[in-house]
């Protein structure tokens, strides 16, 4: 049973984070004015509309690679450097815009950032237990 587990959990975490990607992306696509007037003075609409897109697609490219029969290598690998340059990134505008962000802008990044980091270890954690994934 617990190889089982072990097989799949790699895939259930790919199609967990696409659904959650896809449907923060199309959150952020339909509300990206208030949205952006919550996060402070930094994020113009026209940007959290941006980012609502990037979620969306990547979100597809998620769901795309957990529906495969054995996972490519390269697109979870992919998805791993993808979350680190988010974590990054949203480190950066917290250490040097925050003056420009709103309390619940700098809550939000963070708490998110946190959210992507742990998606990534667990990428990771289950990459390097899992039989099914193909090599690239």
């Amino acid at each position: 049973m617990f190889d089982l587990i072990k097989r799949d959990f790699l895939k259930s975490v790919m199609l967990a984070d696409g659904a959650i990607s896809l449907v923060a992306g199309i959150v952020l696509s339909i509300d990206a004015q208030p949205i952006a007037g919550l996060l402070g003075s930094l994020f113009a609409a026209k940007a959290v509309l941006a980012i609502g897109v990037f979620l969306i697609a990547w979100g597809v490219f998620h769901l795309a690679a957990g529906r495969t029969p054995n996972l490519p290598a390269g697109a979870v690998w992919s998805a791993i450097v993808g979350d680190a340059l988010w974590v990054v990134a949203s480190a950066t505008l917290l250490i040097v815009d925050r003056d420009d962000l709103s309390l619940f802008g700098i809550v939000a990044i963070g708490v998110l950032a946190v959210g992507v980091a742990d998606i990534m270890l667990l990428k990771i954690v289950a990459l390097r237990g899992n039989s099914s994934v193909a090599a690239a």
